[in-house]
């Protein structure tokens, strides 16, 4: 169901009755936090969490009411947080920036403002509470630019890393994923506080609550201003945690909670599709023969010096051909699907014009020069998308770090 939908049921669900924990939070003339000179009022308060109540579709019991009025909490204190170092870096946010943000979030689900606050007041809701909102992830978008895009760097290493590794599973499946991410923070109690938030992300989405509005909402990760949404990512491509949980998923699916260090996820599949691409190698191969292990440290050591000797894969059988024992054969060109896991893994540590570590057989060590490796197919990310999406990433661990820090250093007051 639609975000503009859900409100039609909300309004008629919410009324004028309120739920008892989101009563207390009412009365418009009361503070609910101070965040440095800031006031949070319990009005605002109040309204931030009738939003996130109509915009989930799900009628929430006294447990889930107590998790909304928390993270409206938690929400409104970090818009604060944003808007104040806004202010400090004389970035100021225009109504008509604010208008065009809401305007563009409402667009997706073909409704007019006008329309859309309407259906936000039949539910009791100023629109202003998501104005606001949008006011804060735009100032908090050029914030982070300022402050880190010009600071990061992907270098061509981190480039070649993340491409080595979607080569070698070219072949493999790609899964269009959303997230939400629930930071594990001493104000929802730690790690097991983030996995009874997780827990209760995904009862809401059995009860039919949307997950972009969730992310939008409760997801901590930066695609949360865009409902979550990862978009297609390859086998191998996010982090292991996810990774293994992601290629054992159904379409439509939503797994369980999925703990990493600082907190838990929640992950959707919202489709996947076998891959029409192929990684190409050409290879050459170092092999030690060894009668038994006692021959392994000097096969290293052979092996070791050939990774300095190496020019190219044109000249390698004359670059090695003085290191005793060590022969150099050309292999051709294989497919990516030709070779087995141990291999596939090997290839992906190593560059274009390197020798990969050893790997030990039956009769010996072997270790491979990739002369050359190339994609074929389609959906193949260039080195820019690459290094886009790398930029990304690094860019949403400096902002999860950067509020941190904010919180941390500021003077906050609940009551």
């Amino acid at each position: 169901m639609s975000f503009s939908k859900l409100l039609l049921v909300s309004a008629c669900a919410l009324g004028s009755a309120l739920l008892p924990s989101i009563a207390q939070a009412q009365n418009s003339h009361g503070i609910a936090a101070v965040v440095n000179d800031d006031i949070v009022t319990t009005y605002d308060l109040q309204q931030r969490a009738r939003f996130m109540m109509a915009t989930t579709g799900v009628e929430p019991d006294e447990a889930a009411q107590r998790r909304i009025l928390q993270q409206a909490m938690r929400n409104l204190v970090d818009e604060k947080l944003q808007i104040q170092e806004a202010k400090k870096y004389d970035q100021t946010i225009s109504d008509d920036s604010v208008a065009r943000g809401v305007q563009n979030l409402i667009s997706r689900n073909g409704i007019d403002v006008n329309e859309f606050a309407q259906r936000l007041a039949s539910a009791g809701i100023n629109i202003a509470t998501l104005q606001e909102q949008v006011r804060a992830e735009i100032a908090w978008q050029r914030i982070i630019g300022g402050l880190y895009g010009s600071r990061i760097r992907i270098s061509d290493a981190q480039i070649d890393e993340t491409i080595n590794r979607l080569s070698a599973n070219a072949n493999k499946p790609s899964y269009n994923v959303t997230e939400i991410y629930i930071e594990a923070t001493p104000d929802i109690g730690g790690m097991e506080g983030a996995m009874q938030g997780a827990e209760a992300m995904i009862a809401q989405l059995q009860q039919g609550a949307p997950f972009d509005v969730l992310a939008r909402q409760f997801s901590s990760s930066a695609t949360a201003a865009k409902g979550g949404e990862v978009g297609w990512v390859r086998e191998g491509e996010l982090r292991e945690e996810l990774n293994s949980v992601i290629t054992q998923m159904d379409t439509g699916a939503v797994a369980p909670p999925i703990p990493v260090p600082g907190g838990v996820y929640v992950i959707g599949l919202v489709d996947k599709r076998v891959s029409t691409s192929e990684t190409f190698y050409k290879l050459s191969s170092l092999n030690y023969a060894t009668s038994d292990e006692t021959d392994l440290p000097t096969a290293r050591t052979a092996i070791k010096n050939a990774r300095d000797a190496a020019k190219s894969c044109d000249s390698l059988e004359d670059d090695v051909a003085n290191i005793e024992g060590l022969k150099a054969n050309p292999m051709g060109e294989i497919k990516s699907s030709d070779l087995t896991d141990d291999i596939l893994t090997i290839l992906s540590n190593t560059n274009v014009g390197e020798i990969s570590e050893p790997l030990e057989t039956p009769n010996g060590l072997v270790s491979l020069m990739v002369c050359e490796r190339d994609i074929r197919g389609s959906n193949i990310p260039s080195r820019e998308q690459v290094e886009d999406r790398l930029l990304s990433q690094q860019e949403a661990q400096a902002s999860r770090r950067h509020l941190r820090n904010l919180r941390r250093n500021a003077t906050i007051v609940t009551r």
